[in-house]
């Protein structure tokens, strides 16, 4: 299993803070909502058309950086996160329904996305439909920010068809190595540790009782050959994202059954966004010395009103938006 390792010079930029606080909640009025059926949710999901012009920003650069990727012969599939508020929209509160904007906020974003040739991933649509979303499996934590199992290997099998369903993706994927993975579902529901927005609140714990979820594990069927020959060099796609690509989510091991294939998965917290992980990857002897076919770049909803100029960021990852371009168009040359 490759793992990714910043070089000195990027930890230096790359100091982490908090798992998941953010700043940005000082501004909010309440900084978890109380849903129904003990529910828990951000209120920075939901957006507002204020965000218009920083989701715009943000649309852009991506669009500009998949055009870079393209020159350089790597394919790129832009994977966005729906947000939980709109997945589980009936476990919400009756004061705090979803406006429109809110409401509409990804499709319209995966509209323009596609319309400029990004190959980016539809996993609104896919959680929507699932029957997951009203089940006992349910698609994200219900009292923690991020994807349960259910929603995690969901969005491994939804990257997968769309992997296989475009081409440019199919060819680069079919250029890039198997490997045999197997999957295992665990026999029955077992406590998660995951409660970030627990942690959140000024309230007993003990309120909230730890949720349970049914996991499941990936193994590689033959042993690894990573260390004959360097062979583990040789890994064709890299996964790189926000906390939702932590191991811990299960998304990756997802990744690796659907695709059967290796992979090098990078999660840079949230704080630092998906800007600085990225530049600070293209500047990473794993990506200079080892360039991928593949590059799966998830991202939440959340952070497309987030572009690198973003002020309520910590002042060391806010870059200007037109400059954070030009350093990766000399980082791709």
């Amino acid at each position: 299993m490759r793992k990714f390792r910043f070089s000195d010079s990027v930890k230096s930029v790359l100091i982490a803070l908090t798992f998941f606080v953010s700043i940005v909640h000082a501004a909010e009025s309440a900084a978890v909502i109380l849903g129904k059926n003990d529910w828990l949710f951000t209120p920075y999901e939901f957006a507002s058309k204020s965000d218009a012009q920083d989701t715009l920003a943000s649309i852009q650069l991506f669009q500009k950086v998949n055009k870079l990727f393209e020159g350089k012969g790597i394919a790129l599939a832009l994977v966005i996160v729906p947000s939980k508020i709109r997945i589980h929209a009936d476990q919400l509160p009756d004061n705090k329904q979803l406006d429109s904007y809110t409401a509409d906020k990804y499709e319209n974003a995966f509209k323009v996305l596609r319309s400029e040739g990004v190959s980016v991933v539809n996993l609104n649509q896919a959680f929507l439909s699932s029957p997951h979303r009203t089940s006992d499996t349910p698609l994200f934590l219900r009292l923690d920010t991020h994807w349960s199992p259910s929603g995690a290997m969901l969005a491994a099998e939804t990257v997968k068809a769309e992997i296989v369903g475009n081409p440019a993706l199919s060819a680069a994927y079919a250029a890039t190595k198997v490997e045999e993975y197997a999957l295992s579902w665990a026999p029955r529901k077992k406590n998660t540790p995951a409660r970030d927005l627990v942690k959140l609140l000024n309230l007993d714990a003990q309120q909230f009782p730890p949720e349970q979820t049914l996991s499941f594990k990936v193994t590689r069927v033959k042993p690894s050959q990573a260390g004959l020959l360097n062979a583990g060099d040789n890994v064709g796609i890299t996964v790189i994202g926000s906390s939702y690509t932590n191991k811990n989510t299960g998304y990756p091991d997802g990744l690796r059954f659907t695709l059967q294939r290796d992979l090098l998965d990078i999660s840079i917290p949230v704080d630092q966004g998906p800007w600085v992980g990225m530049e600070a990857y293209l500047r990473d002897d794993a990506f200079r010395t080892n360039k991928p076919k593949l590059i799966i770049w998830e991202i939440p909803e959340r952070e497309l009103r987030s572009p690198p100029n973003n002020k309520f960021r910590d002042a060391r990852y806010i870059s200007d938006n037109n400059e954070w371009y030009s350093r990766i168009v000399e980082l791709l040359k």
